[in-house]
């Protein structure tokens, strides 16, 4: 997929995971509190979009889209949740490496998922 990747640029971790049970009980209600619950991490970097890669997201309806790159890892799937910092994203789509070299890399298209809690 994108052989011209500087592993040099993984300058972060991101943390995979989903949303599910804290252990910890909401003292209103007495209902399981939700949250991000990592699974694993790996390093990344931020990958340059194109202004026509730029368009081709805005007319999916994918609104300030990010792409990270990583190394290949079939265990990544759309399933998880991408948390880098304090911000959580969600994975839009996935462009797997063919994974058949030790250079292989995924490219991983997300957005910033703001959570509405009016």
């Amino acid at each position: 997929m994108a052989k011209g990747i500087n592993p040099a640029r993984m300058r972060f971790r991101l943390e995979f995971g989903i949303n599910e049970s804290t252990g910890k009980k909401n003292p209103n209600t007495g209902k399981p509190i939700k949250g991000f619950n990592p699974h694993f991490t790996k390093y990344a970097g931020l990958w340059s979009l194109t202004e026509n890669q730029q368009i081709t997201l805005a007319g999916a309806g994918i609104k300030d889209a990010v792409v990270f790159f990583i190394r290949h890892d079939k265990k990544v799937t759309d399933e998880y949740k991408i948390r880098k910092g304090d911000k959580i994203y969600k994975i839009d789509s996935i462009s797997y490496d063919d994974g058949l070299s030790a250079d292989g890399f995924d490219l991983i298209t997300c957005h910033h998922e703001v959570l509405d809690h009016a």
